[in-house]
C-alpha cells in the first residue's frame, strides 16, 4: 500500500493534458497534486527547466511522481526523457491515453508504485484495439 499520494505531472501539446485530466474529473470527482505543462509557446529548453523544477521540488520532498507525456518522439517526451535519467525515482508513461490517466488517479494512493505502474502500462495496452473497418466496436 502507498504511503501517501503520487503527484502527476501531465505534459503535453496543446491543450490536451488539461483537457485529459478535466475528462478523468469528471469521472472520478476533482483531484489533487496534478500538474499540467502544456509545451504550447514554449522552447524545448523552458519546457525541459518548468518539468525538471517540478520533478526536483517533488523529489525534495519525497514525493512520487508519474510523467505522463503524450508523444514520445515530440518535444514533450524529448524534453521528459533527460529528466527521467536524472530522476530515476520518476516514472515516465508515453502515448498517454484517457484509460491510463484514470487508472493512476483511481490507485495513485491505493497500491505501491511498481504496481501502480504496471497498472497504468496495462490498462493503457488494454484500452487500444481495433475491430475490422466495419464492426461495431460496442459488440
Amino acid at each position: 500500500m502507498s504511503s501517501g499520494i503520487v503527484h502527476g505531472i501531465m505534459v503535453t501539446h496543446g491543450d490536451l493534458g488539461a483537457e485529459f485530466l478535466r475528462t478523468a474529473e469528471s469521472i472520478l470527482g476533482p483531484q489533487s497534486d496534478m500538474t499540467i505543462c502544456s509545451s504550447s509557446g514554449k522552447s524545448y529548453q523552458t519546457l525541459l527547466d518548468s518539468v525538471s523544477q517540478i520533478v526536483t521540488e517533488k523529489s525534495d520532498q519525497n514525493i512520487p511522481v508519474v510523467l505522463f507525456v503524450d508523444l514520445a518522439t515530440g518535444g514533450c517526451g524529448r524534453a521528459c526523457v533527460p529528466i527521467a535519467s536524472r530522476f530515476p525515482e520518476a516514472i515516465l508513461i508515453c502515448g498517454t491515453n484517457l484509460a491510463m490517466l484514470i487508472e493512476f488517479l483511481y490507485h495513485r494512493n491505493r497500491v505501491d508504485l511498481d504496481e501502480l505502474h504496471q497498472r497504468i502500462i496495462d490498462k493503457g495496452k488494454a484500452e487500444v484495439f481495433s475491430r475490422g473497418r466495419h464492426e461495431d466496436c460496442s459488440k
